[in-house]
């Protein structure tokens, strides 16, 4: 996620180069052309570019309101998490009992649920867990989890044995039991929207159809320009095609909040909160420095 609120015209440009050389080549097009075509005819292209203009910019809006809505809702979800992980962990501290190995055990399920987070973060950005499990969850733990198809599951799974044990154990109550695993409930909401998520993409067929239209629009808009304006349509042309290029780079890159980019939602800022928050509700004084933003202000 970006969080500053400086904004440099060398970010702009390297994030929508793409784009702004194809505009770019169409407007070293119509430089080259304008004087091989009637001016009526440029003239004409005027409302061809008018129009797909209006159309393109209601597509283009259509679209960013919609990528907003599932970008929003990511971060709604591991806020959640971090809500959820929160509950989750204070109760364990309170209910499971002291008696025996308790403060081991209430260590081992508040440790793996740190550790959720932070695998759900890696499974998410389908990236190869890393030293941040270190601490967190024995050897043994972390090879079985990577054994089955979704190690985020797979660790709840075992922290609901853990439960169970207890409860057959005689070790918590039925509401105590009952407690502990509605927390287990909202983890497993809160995995099954980030899949969902990640798994259903914004419909192609628009997305591809939006593109298309800009293409024709950006290859057109200079022409037409160039009817009025003749070679001052050059840097006319570069502002308004920029604002329609940056406005799609905006809608494309956000309705995917789990790829690893700078428009992610900070993912690894909030697994390190989580982990943090629980370390010291354990009363350990040795925790890991919180995640700062990097480069020019990118927060992952």
């Amino acid at each position: 996620m970006i969080v500053t609120r400086r904004i440099s015209l060398r970010k702009l440009l390297g994030f929508t180069r793409a784009n702004l050389s194809i505009l770019l080549v169409f407007i070293g097009v119509s430089v080259l052309t304008v004087g091989h075509i009637e001016a009526q005819l440029l003239q004409a292209l005027t409302y061809a570019s008018g129009f797909l203009g209006t159309a393109l910019a209601f597509l283009i809006g259509f679209r960013n309101n919609h990528a907003y809505d599932r970008w929003w809702e990511a971060q709604r979800l591991w806020s959640q998490l971090k809500y959820e992980t929160r509950g989750f962990a204070t109760l364990v501290n309170a209910l499971v009992l002291d008696a025996g190995d308790g403060e081991a055990v209430r260590r081992e399920m508040i440790h793996r649920q740190a550790a959720f987070a932070w695998r759900l973060n890696r499974f998410l950005r389908r990236l190869e867990p890393g030293e941040e499990l270190d601490g967190l969850l024995d050897d043994d733990e972390r090879a079985a989890i990577e054994q089955v198809h979704t190690p985020p599951l797979a660790l709840l799974a075992r922290q609901n044995r853990r439960i169970r044990g207890l409860f057959e154990q005689g070790r918590i109550d039925n509401y105590k039991h009952v407690q502990l695993a509605q927390g287990l409930k909202g983890f497993n909401e809160v995995l099954s929207g980030c899949e969902r998520l990640k798994k259903t993409p914004f419909p192609m067929q628009y997305t591809w159809f939006m593109a298309y239209s800009l293409m024709v629009f950006l290859f057109i808009l200079p022409l037409s320009l160039a009817g009025h304006l003749g070679y001052w349509s050059v840097p006319f042309s570069l502002l308004i095609g920029y604002v329609f290029v940056m406005l799609e780079y905006v809608g494309r890159y956000i309705e995917a909040p789990f790829e690893n980019s700078v428009n992610d939602t900070p993912m690894d800022y909030i697994a390190r909160t989580i982990e943090i928050d629980l370390r010291q509700l354990l009363g350990e004084t040795e925790v890991p420095p919180p995640v700062e933003p990097r480069g020019w202000g990118y927060l992952y």
